[in-house]
């Protein structure tokens, strides 16, 4: 028995209302739904490995998290010989997240999540390999204020307001 499908539902859109002024006055409108909101600057520093992986500042509101990402894949610097070893490369790549959570028990707090990869290290033939370490958390961060978490292999992550 073949399927019968409906037709879509009707909407009608009513009409706005016109508002008629008396005088040729200009008069600036703003919705409640339509408030400016102010970014927060959130500056955040990653070091793995006793390198910076980065420095900088990513802005954030309520409704608008902030990302960065880079990643890079490249062929080792010796090859191995054999059909075996065609396909190796070297991957590396980081990717960070920040969400600001203003509405917590402890007041307003930021959601970081930062996921770093990079090849094996002492990699031979045969032992191709990535590693990865992955933090995600979410830190009280009052304006002025300033903290540091540390994840697996050297992972320091500091974000201050």
């Amino acid at each position: 028995m073949p399927l019968r499908s409906s037709a879509p539902p009707r909407v009608i859109a009513a009409p706005l209302p016109i508002v008629r002024l008396a005088s040729r006055e200009q008069v600036d409108v703003v919705s409640p739904a339509v408030l400016p909101v102010t970014a927060v600057p959130v500056r955040i520093r990653v070091i793995a490995a006793n390198r910076q992986l980065f420095d900088d500042t990513l802005r954030v509101t309520r409704n608008a998290g902030a990302s960065y990402q880079e990643s890079r894949s490249e062929a080792p610097e010796a090859v191995c010989t054999g059909d075996r070893y065609y396909g190796s490369q070297e991957r590396y790549s980081l990717n960070i997240s920040l969400n600001l959570r203003d509405e917590t028990p402890v007041g307003p707090a930021v959601n970081i999540s930062v996921n770093w990869q990079r090849p094996s290290s002492g990699v031979s033939c045969g032992g191709e390999g990535t590693r990865a370490v992955q933090l995600s958390q979410t830190v009280p961060l009052a304006p002025g204020q300033s903290t540091t978490v540390q994840g697996d292999a050297g992972l320091v992550v500091t974000i201050s307001r």
